[in-house]
């Protein structure tokens, strides 16, 4: 009771003014405070939420830019395929030895490979950015949820009626609480931030995963192309 008395006395002490303070003037006077909060609180969230918007769409485009280059990468590989390919069918050309039997099946495969691979991958990036707009919209419910405790705030205003006991700590609440809330609100922006980023790397990963498969798949079918000619050139 003691440390009440004491943190009262020093509430008055910074309202004092020629009139004595009734608990209806501190009520008023957190009122005030709690409006200032709650601006002030609005104020951040309406800026996280530009924020994380400007983070996924930031996002978004990466994971395009990830999935146009691993397609052009795929399609220079293939060039490189083609190429090596036709000389195969050349040579065999011109030493008239027919190599259908090693082409046929084969060359086919080599054909829908691109197509397959890179269907998958952007399958995987879809996955990932769907996740992604998960990632964010929890992040904006978790950011608007902060302003509860501004309405926190009110409804024990209202509890106190007129214990000015009761309702002078609520001014130091504010004050606390306009620091707290605001680094609540950036420490949910940098969480869904630092989210995206890890998502990026599985963004990557999806591109680069299937640009090595191609490789790995369609040298291995020119390879068996190759051996095939080979046997039957001899």
């Amino acid at each position: 009771m003691a440390s009440k008395a004491t943190f009262l006395l020093f509430v008055f002490l910074a309202f004092a003014s020629a009139k004595i303070w009734t608990p209806r003037d501190l009520a008023d006077q957190v009122r005030e405070e709690l409006e200032a909060l709650e601006a002030l609180v609005h104020g951040e969230i309406l800026a996280a939420h530009n924020d994380l918007s400007d983070a996924l769409s930031n996002f978004l485009t990466n994971s395009g830019n990830v999935a146009n280059e691993a397609t052009i990468s795929i399609q220079q590989e293939k060039q490189t395929i083609d190429t090596t390919l036709q000389s195969i069918k050349d040579l065999a050309h011109v030493v008239n030895v027919d190599i259908s039997p090693c082409t046929n099946i084969r060359e086919q495969s080599l054909n829908r490979l691109p197509e397959r691979l890179t269907r998958e991958m952007n399958s995987c990036i879809t996955d990932v950015n769907t996740r992604a707009s998960s990632t964010a919209s929890d992040g904006r419910y978790l950011v608007d949820v902060i302003i509860n405790k501004v309405h926190n705030l009110e409804f024990q205003l209202r509890q106190c009626g007129d214990d000015l006991l009761c309702i002078a700590p609520l001014l130091t609440e504010i004050e606390l609480d306009k620091v707290r809330l605001t680094n609540s609100v950036k420490t949910e922006v940098q969480a869904v931030e630092g989210l995206l980023t890890t998502l990026r790397l599985s963004v990557q990963t999806c591109s680069d995963s299937k640009v090595a498969q191609y490789i790995t798949e369609a040298f291995g079918i020119l390879g068996d192309i190759q051996a095939c000619a080979d046997r039957l050139i001899g």
